[in-house]
């Protein structure tokens, strides 16, 4: 069997690192064809020298002497994505930065093992026709994401709507961790500092997203990645809190059956998978899942008082045009601005409601009329006071 050339882009990253990982333990199935980092010049040289691939990218090289050969600045995602020496791309990037690239890379018929759920956020339907058109395909590298399409063995591929089209299903359960405000009231996480929403405490994760899920904003986009990957309408798709994070997303049947993956906190699995689908390859990569060690496990509603993030973002997918747009650029700018000091953790719902307030109704029906969306959001954000 010839081996699979796999564009990584984000190789920096953690998702980036982990498909790395997995990657070397599999060198007679994948070889790593083509990698891009967002700034982190020195490790992506450190990734590059490894595995010598035939692309290499730096988005932002911030006046770095890069080697010549090098690609550079948000062209080179794309141009890595469509490389002709890969049959899968594998992307890691963060943010809404990682849409054209998806788009690339379905318009020239790859697997996108997608990782950047900002892609489907922003451009679901985007995605799909790239998809009905070229007939490439999306598998999902999230874990809860991953999960359901383990459920869902011999159900995809039906008539239904989505990336992954099926029927028969009754609900789609997700579950969140709760971050570190699980416990939190709702006065104290209106306190919340920088240093306590990047203590999460079962996934270690990139700032961004780990800010993401101490909001559950990661759920709102989960839920809305769903929605486009699986068809399944919104009223049909809950959000769970489960502090263990052993049991990643369940699926309830028509019959009543229900249909839970579990596994302990490890991105190596979702990887393999999405490189694998529908296969599985035996793998020593992901621990072990001891049921005695890590039991019990629990289960508990999500307080939405408390995290109002979560129902922004639902409203918003339910909406649809361009609002899932503005709520992921708003959340995005919000997060930037937590990260740089310039804005406190409780007012992330603030700047995504505010938003979602200002830009209703805008069109959102076009590339173009999504990133026009995209930056009036970033926009609004950005002037908040």
């Amino acid at each position: 069997m010839s081996t699979l050339g796999v564009a990584l882009l984000g190789a920096t990253g953690s998702i980036g690192e982990t498909a790395q990982r997995v990657v070397a333990r599999h060198p007679d199935r994948f070889r790593l064809v083509a990698l891009t980092a967002n700034g982190n010049a020195d490790e992506l040289a450190k990734a590059a020298q490894r595995w010598r691939p035939a692309f290499v990218g730096l988005v932002e090289p911030a006046g770095r002497a890069v080697p010549a050969t090098w690609g550079s600045g948000a062209q080179c995602l794309v141009d890595a994505a469509q490389h002709p020496d890969a049959q899968i791309v594998l992307n890691a990037v963060v943010g809404a930065a990682g849409l054209d690239a998806t788009l690339a890379a379905l318009a020239a018929g790859k697997r996108v093992a997608l990782a950047n759920k900002e892609t489907l956020v922003i451009g679901g339907t985007l995605v799909q026709r790239a998809v009905r058109a070229k007939g490439g395909s999306v598998i999902p590298v999230d874990s809860e994401h991953s999960a359901l399409l383990q459920c869902l063995a011999g159900r995809i591929g039906s008539s239904g709507e989505g990336l992954l089209p099926v029927q028969g299903v009754k609900r789609f359960v997700i579950t969140a961790s709760g971050g570190p405000f699980r416990t939190w009231d709702t006065e104290r996480i209106r306190g919340a500092k920088l240093s306590d929403a990047l203590n999460h405490p079962t996934w270690a994760m990139g700032k961004k997203i780990t800010v993401d899920s101490a909001s559950l904003a990661n759920k709102a986009l989960e839920v809305i990645e769903a929605h486009v990957l699986f068809g399944v309408p919104y009223e049909k798709i809950e959000v769970v809190v489960h502090p263990q994070s052993i049991v990643h997303s369940m699926v309830e049947f028509e019959d009543g059956s229900v249909l839970a993956q579990m596994g302990v906190p490890s991105m190596e699995l979702p990887v393999l998978y999405a490189l694998t689908y529908p296969e599985r390859l035996a793998d020593a990569g992901v621990p072990r899942f001891d049921p005695l060690a890590h039991s019990p496990l629990t289960f508990e509603a999500v307080r939405h008082d408390a995290f109002p993030t979560l129902g922004l973002g639902v409203a918003a997918g339910k909406a649809g045009g361009a609002a899932p747009a503005v709520f992921n650029a708003a959340n995005e700018a919000a997060v930037a601005r937590v990260l740089a000091g310039s804005l406190d953790f409780a007012r992330i719902p603030v700047a995504i409601e505010g938003a979602l307030a200002k830009l209703q109704g805008v069109r959102g029906d076009d590339r173009t009329s999504l990133l026009a969306a995209d930056a009036a959001a970033r926009a609004y954000v950005q002037e908040m006071r």
